[in-house]
């Protein structure tokens, strides 16, 4: 019974460690741009708003979005990772502004082939 107990606790405990992130979903959908060229990804993607040279075969490419409301709807895309509340404070009649969500995504093309991706930002899902 007890070594019983003792597997079922194990399962879930590594259970617990596959529920997926909201950044591990995304790279999820990153992860296949790898291998494929350039022109498939700007085909997709469209023109990056930032291009940076690396070395003579190598640039970055970088795609921000930054709007008004989060993608998907999701106002609080982080919420279960956080281990405190936020403190509510009075407004004192001082208008709050509007908050921006943003998400910058960085492909690393060498000979025009997707090797590598990066991302940052709070809205990245």
């Amino acid at each position: 019974m007890r070594k019983t107990a003792l597997i079922a606790a194990a399962i879930f405990l590594i259970a617990g460690c596959h529920i997926m992130s909201p950044d591990a979903s995304y790279e999820k959908k990153l992860q296949p741009w790898v291998g494929k060229s350039a022109e498939q990804l700007y085909d997709t993607w469209g023109t990056p708003n930032q291009t940076t040279q690396i070395s003579d075969n190598q640039i970055m490419v970088t795609y921000n979005e930054v709007t008004n409301s989060p993608i998907d709807g999701d106002f609080e895309p982080y919420a279960n990772e956080l281990n405190y509340e936020a403190l509510a404070v009075p407004s004192f009649g001082i208008m709050a502004s509007s908050p921006l969500y943003y998400c910058s995504t960085s492909f690393v093309l060498t000979n025009d082939v997707v090797t590598d991706y990066n991302f940052s930002g709070d809205d990245c899902i």
